[in-house]
């Protein structure tokens, strides 16, 4: 798992909740509200996977900015010629991600619903 954010068209994110939402998607001036928005949020570091996000650390990789096909090809080789790597990344996501089953308990809660 590979978290991309690029970057090379930010006027396009324009999809924030609340205020910075509605100030990016305004008629003329959204397009200046959204690089601003866009820019302020890239500078602050912080996680942005949700398995990153739980586990307080960065477990997946998470590439923001302009993204250059070659450097995201070379990090796929280097992960399937050392699938060492891959399977450390593996574990450490096994143990952020719970109980197993999750699947299974959604379909009964679904189908108690229904009854």
């Amino acid at each position: 798992m590979i978290v991309l954010l690029p970057t090379q068209q930010l006027d396009a994110m324009r999809s924030w909740d609340g205020l910075p939402g509605l100030l990016a998607n305004l008629p003329g001036v959204g397009t200046l509200f959204a690089r601003l928005i866009n820019s302020w949020f890239l500078r602050k570091t912080r996680l942005l996977a949700w398995p990153n996000i739980w586990a307080g650390k960065a477990i997946v990789p998470e590439l923001v900015g302009h993204l250059m096909p070659q450097k995201l090809a070379e990090m796929a080789i280097d992960w399937l010629e050392h699938p060492e790597k891959l399977a450390q990344m593996q574990a450490q996501l096994r143990q952020v991600r719970g109980d197993r089953g999750a699947a299974q308990k959604l379909a009964q809660l679904v189908g108690e619903c229904l009854k």
